[in-house]
């Protein structure tokens, strides 16, 4: 038997106890709608009502725009995509966005030359035209960044300052969150990796993450921004109050640092190292201590490698369960939707940077994961219903979000869109 599966049966009563009146306190309201028409309550209408977008981040990176050979393919993905995701990772890694000096790959006419990483412009386009809200990644990260960068940090601060103001001119005002600084914990397993590997990387200061987290303030202050750590030390390596990512996090905001967000990444496989991940009790505590941070976390990546689709699909749910109920929790982002976007060929071949396996599509077919996640995405956490005003008024409970109300009656036949989100206000007046 799998640990994964050892886990979620030891963890089952824990879970069981404490999600359901988590996820009612947390992610639903009881609204109330008064619809008027010239200042009088609306007699003898229906209001049929239905959530159109959570207030919440259900995301996933869209590296693979336009990236598919065969046109069927594209549009598989697309539709796939997007029955499940209303938040999109924009690819801006500083390879794809400037694979040779001076050689920008920002705009909607650049070519598809480097793999994975679609122009920004394009997936921007593609965001808008399908109500898709955005999050850039990464702004600064020491790794997957083009062979002709310096290496000596004051030689390369001031091109990472330019890299910081041609992205805010670009995006500052599309894109409204960036991860800052991408896993800092990786520095010094990479000062092995790459010099056993040849691959490139730079070795920053110690308060780079100060120096980095400065220039986002400066060109991005209105912007929200993350402080994006890998799986090891936010999950792996967590020790409450005294693990290190714990601790850099106390440090970095009793400096003042603009930390917005705190991104946990979850690139997992069936192994108990990760038991902070897949035993829930473990996991709802982790989340408790970053929430005593007071700044919304996100679970930026996920990537699940495991060896058959029915564990994948039970550490899918529960993790999705455990996340979406925690009060602290923003968002979660599936990494890769496509195991072929991991894993195509000998010349473009991505798993360097993803574990094989951990997506939720394999040959254009859903695995049982991507099953889990739309009946809960798309029915379970879904709200929508009707009701007969009474003086104009009907209430109802459901999910924090975007809603679409259809009213029709009393010679009226109207939809309109109302924001039912969180800090929205939950008495709704409404004038026809």
């Amino acid at each position: 038997m799998s640990y994964i599966k050892n886990a979620l049966k030891e963890s089952a009563a824990y879970f069981e106890d404490r999600y359901p009146s988590e996820l009612e306190k947390n992610r639903k309201g009881d609204f109330a709608v008064s619809v008027q028409k010239n200042g009088k309550p609306l007699e003898n209408c229906t209001v049929t009502y239905a959530l159109e977008r959570h207030d919440f981040d259900f995301g996933c990176n869209l590296f693979m725009l336009e990236q598919y050979d065969e046109k069927a393919q594209q549009d598989t993905y697309y539709a796939q995509w997007l029955r499940l995701f209303n938040t999109a990772v924009v690819p801006l890694y500083w390879e794809g966005t400037e694979p040779k000096k001076g050689y920008l790959r920002y705009a909607a006419d650049t070519p598809n030359d480097v793999y994975r990483r679609p122009p920004a412009d394009r997936v921007a386009a593609f965001c808008r035209e399908n109500g898709v809200e955005m999050k850039g990644h990464p702004l600064f990260w020491q790794e997957f960044i083009p062979r002709w960068l310096p290496e000596k940090w004051d030689e390369l601060y001031p091109l990472i300052e330019k890299r910081f103001a041609e992205i805010a001119a670009r995006y500052a005002d599309k894109i409204p969150v960036f991860d800052c600084v991408n896993e800092p914990s990786r520095l010094f397993d990479q000062l092995f990796e790459y010099r056993e590997n040849g691959w490139k990387c730079v070795f920053p200061p110690d308060d780079y993450i100060e120096q980095i987290f400065a220039l986002g303030k400066r060109y991005f202050p209105d912007n929200t921004l993350i402080l994006n750590e890998a799986t090891g030390a936010a999950f792996g390596e967590f020790r409450g109050i005294f693990g290190g990512y714990y601790l850099l996090l106390e440090k970095l905001l009793d400096k003042g640092l603009k930390i917005d967000r705190i991104g946990l990444q979850c690139h997992v496989e069936d192994e108990a190292y990760y038991k902070n991940v897949f035993q829930s009790e473990r996991l709802y505590r982790l989340l408790d201590t970053y929430g005593r941070f007071g700044r919304p976390l996100v679970l930026s990546e996920i990537g699940l490698s495991c060896a058959d689709e029915e564990t994948q699909a039970l550490a899918a749910e529960r993790l999705y369960r455990v996340c979406f109920s925690h009060a602290a929790m923003s968002g979660i982002f599936w990494w890769n939707l496509d195991d072929n976007g991991i894993l195509c060929d000998k010349e473009r071949n991505a798993a360097g940077e993803n574990l094989p396996y951990g997506g939720l599509v394999r040959n254009g077919t859903p695995k049982a994961a991507y099953r889990v996640l739309d009946r809960l995405i798309n029915e379970e956490w879904h709200t929508e219903g009707s009701a007969s005003a009474k003086d104009g008024k009907i209430a109802f409970r459901g999910f924090f979000g975007k809603y679409r109300l259809h009213i029709k009656g009393d010679g009226i036949d109207k939809e309109v869109s109302v924001d039912l989100g969180k800090a929205a206000d939950r008495n709704l007046k409404i004038e026809l």
